[in-house]
């Protein structure tokens, strides 16, 4: 008769080497799984409980595998009853006591690697190592058929492969929206106050580079919106949203922030902060939210990132309001609030001459005069002393690098505007200005489809901006005219945008489709809304020559010399050259010759001190042609196309006038073919690369 297996058997065997060093293999392979089911949660979006149901298997595993492990050493110490040869009460010698050793004729199918010959009692044959194996394997397969359920149900509510009710999969957490706060003062004039605080929150949030933070721009549309939560988050491409209130009163702030998964709906996070109302408390609870927030999404959080999101940029309460008033209008981006966020910033700087923010605000305000309002190039030196200023207070601030580097564009110092923008990012990798501009620096120095990643970084942190037009722009610069479309009317053609993007930036594309017509067609039908725009007639006014109206371009130009004599259509002709050109075209030759030849010399002054824009050379070639100098005028184009400018595109090749005299020379069809080709190749990089990313 079996001897059946006692406490005392199990108790003699666990004190054996094999018992523990099972022991040690099972909870090292537990860590090791646990560590697996980890990542496979973060992964692909699972639930909370599904680490908690993994660990608890393992649990429920540990005493089946301590138990097996006690009685394969019994057996293995040839005692069916679980007495190992030697132990005391052992009955009988150690050879009579071992049974035969198992048949190892597994092919045959005639035997079996853990059972002996001799048939061990019931518990023996149940607690062997492949009844426990294959019971870990079971287990962890009832996990992944678990989890595989609940991905396909989240996806079949999404009706999208992999993603959850608003289209996005957990990792999307990571990716969130700060909504405008209400402003629950009883002095409306306190509005300002609470758009000031929404504004902080979202930028100390953007300096944290585990998030992507959705940009004030964008989510400004949603002040007043009756979308849900999860139709929000499907529109800026996000999981997490975050919303908040200010109640600003006598000498007391109350600002309460919660944080909601937008899929769900579930609450993340939530706080109430009630303080003394102080620069210092301001500026603490603007932390203590970002922080707390971190920690809610399990965003890493570097000890520079820390420092910087804990700084206190002033210490004086006024100071803060007045800045947050001057960066509010600064904002809106027209002439006369320009020149009031200059008078509130400097406001800032009487009571606080140590305020970074407002010493960038200001340069950020003098780089616009030059760039959008046709201000002398002489408000650019002034603008790179004050970013200079902002940096040398404040190193670690994005804003002053940011400022230097519109300085830097403005100067056509794209290098150093690249530099720039570069140090900007790396002190706030969310900064879409900032990133938008690293692709304009690119697309300057002919490398677009480098530009085309930043273009797509920066509409993926501002969907509603310039983002989406450099995108379409860039597209159909590459020739990739389906993309250009798609993205011009899905993103830029759209209500929000000005009349000036979208006729601009549409004319763009079709003149690189090589469509003169519609481009001026597209021009016609913003400008009604658009003629007070300075930026919007500079273009108009090449338009104009380039469709052989030299009158219109002159009248356009001499409207614009007087309002706005530094205007400049970006990396078009400078104003002065298309006026300068126009005037030529329409009968007075000579001093059309005189102004050409005073612009020829003025932008090669602005080489020799360090632009190093090659449309700038190009442009004094195109002067050369004008002027019937075929050779130097090929000279300078081949130069330019050397330094990054490809005079492939459509409409220096093809539609500008300047460009006449030299058109059909074999040094230039040459000079267009080349530069076809590594557009072309350029295109091939970016068509590989959204392949390989899964955009295509």
């Amino acid at each position: 008769m079996s001897q059946q297996p006692s406490l005392g058997d199990f108790a003699r065997h666990a004190k054996r080497g094999f018992f523990w060093r099972a022991l040690g293999v099972y909870v090292l392979g537990s860590w090791i799984a646990l560590q697996v089911v980890d990542v496979l949660v973060s992964s692909f979006g699972l639930p909370e409980w599904f680490p908690g149901f993994a660990l608890a298997l393992l649990v429920i595993g540990l005493p089946i595998i301590l138990a097996t492990a006690i009685v394969q050493q019994g057996l293995a110490g040839g005692v069916p009853g679980g007495k190992a040869p030697g132990d005391p009460g052992a009955e009988g010698t150690a050879a009579a006591a071992v049974p035969e050793p198992p048949s190892t004729n597994v092919a045959a199918g005639t035997g079996s690697l853990d059972r002996p010959t001799t048939r061990p009692p019931k518990l023996y044959r149940l607690l062997t190592w492949k009844n426990a194996i294959t019971g870990g394997v079971l287990a962890f397969a009832l996990w992944g058929v678990l989890a595989t359920l609940w991905l396909g149900s989240t996806r079949w509510i999404a009706g999208d492969g992999g993603e959850t009710a608003n289209g996005l999969g957990d990792d999307a957490l990571k990716a969130i929206a700060v909504l405008p706060f209400d402003n629950l003062s009883s002095d409306t004039e306190n509005a300002h106050f609470a758009d000031g605080i929404h504004e902080d929150v979202l930028t100390q949030l953007s300096k944290i580079a585990d998030l992507t933070v959705i940009s004030r721009t964008s989510v400004l549309a949603y002040r007043e919106t009756a979308l849900g939560m999860s139709e929000i988050a499907g529109e800026l491409g996000v999981g997490s949203i975050l919303e908040g209130s200010v109640r600003r009163s006598g000498d007391n702030v109350r600002i309460t922030a919660q944080l909601i998964d937008a899929r769900t709906d579930e609450h993340l996070w939530a706080d109430n902060f009630d303080r003394a109302l102080t620069a210092a408390n301001v500026f603490a609870i603007q932390t203590e939210i970002a922080q707390q927030i971190a920690a809610a999404l399990r965003a890493t959080l570097s000890p520079q990132e820390a420092s910087r999101i804990a700084r206190r940029p002033t210490d004086d309460l006024t100071a803060y309001d007045l800045y947050i008033r001057g960066r509010e209008v600064y904002q809106t981006y027209t002439p006369e609030d320009n020149d009031e966020a200059i008078r509130l910033f400097r406001e800032v700087l009487e009571i606080d001459p140590d305020y970074a923010e407002a010493w960038a605000g200001i340069a950020d305000a003098f780089g616009q005069r030059v760039l959008l309002f046709g201000y002398a190039m002489e408000w650019a030196d002034s603008a790179r002393t004050y970013a200079q200023k902002a940096i040398e207070l404040a190193p670690e601030v994005a804003a002053g690098y940011k400022a230097l580097a519109l300085t830097y564009s403005v100067e056509a110092k794209y290098e150093r505007s690249l530099e720039a923008n570069l140090q900007a990012v790396a002190r706030d990798p969310n900064h879409h200005g900032a990133t938008n501009n690293i692709g304009v620096d690119y697309a300057r120095k002919g490398q677009h489809d480098e530009a085309l990643r930043w273009y797509k970084r920066s509409t993926r942190l501002n969907p509603t901006t310039f983002g989406p037009a450099n995108v379409a722009a860039t597209y159909a610069v590459l020739g990739d005219f389906e993309r250009a479309d798609r993205v011009y009317a899905e993103q830029v053609d759209v209500d929000g945008n000005s009349g000036p993007t979208r006729a601009v930036y549409g004319t763009i594309i079709e003149l690189h489709r090589g469509d003169l017509a519609a481009a001026v067609g597209m021009m016609e039908r913003w400008r009604a809304e658009s003629e007070n725009q300075t930026w919007y007639l500079a273009f108009d006014a090449l338009i104009a020559l380039a469709d052989h109206d030299p009158s219109r371009a002159l009248a356009i130009t001499d409207r614009l010399a007087e309002t706005a004599p530094g205007a400049n259509p970006w990396a078009w002709y400078h104003l002065q050259t298309a006026r300068a050109y126009a005037t030529y075209l329409a009968g007075d030759s000579e001093v059309g010759t005189r102004l050409l030849e005073v612009q020829a010399r003025d932008l090669q002054q602005r080489l020799d001190a360090g632009a190093d824009h090659a449309a700038f050379i190009w442009e004094i070639g195109a002067i050369h042609a004008a002027l019937g100098r075929r050779e130097e005028a090929l000279d300078f184009a081949e130069r330019s196309r050397a330094a990054g400018f490809q005079a492939a595109q459509r409409y220096y090749a093809e539609f500008d006038p300047m460009m006449d005299s030299v058109r059909d020379d074999p040094r230039f069809q040459t000079l267009v073919e080349d530069s076809r080709r590594e557009i072309a190749e350029m295109r091939q990089r970016v068509e590989h690369e959204e392949i390989a990313a899964g955009e295509r």
